[in-house]
C-alpha cells in the first residue's frame, strides 16, 4: 500500500532479497539489482519503494520460464 504524499511508488521500486538475520532472528530485506531466483518455484519477492519505504510483495513463478 502506497504511503499518502509519495507519488514516486511506481517508479522508484527495487526488488528486494529476504533473509533472517543470525544474531537476531529478524527476517530483513537488503537491497539488491538483481537476485538469482530458483528454478521451478514460486517465489514471494518484496518491491521497496526507495523514495518512502513502502514495501509491495510480488509473486514471480519461475515455472513459467521454463515453458
Amino acid at each position: 500500500m502506497k504511503k499518502p504524499g509519495c507519488s514516486k511508488c511506481n517508479e522508484a521500486q527495487t526488488q528486494g532479497r529476504c533473509y533472517i538475520d543470525e544474531d537476531t532472528g529478524l527476517l530483513c530485506v537488503e537491497l539488491t539489482k538483481k537476485i538469482e531466483l530458483p528454478k521451478g518455484k514460486k517465489v514471494l519477492v518484496p518491491q521497496i519503494c526507495t523514495e518512502c519505504g513502502t514495501t509491495e510483495w510480488i509473486t514471480i513463478d519461475t515455472c513459467e520460464d521454463e515453458k
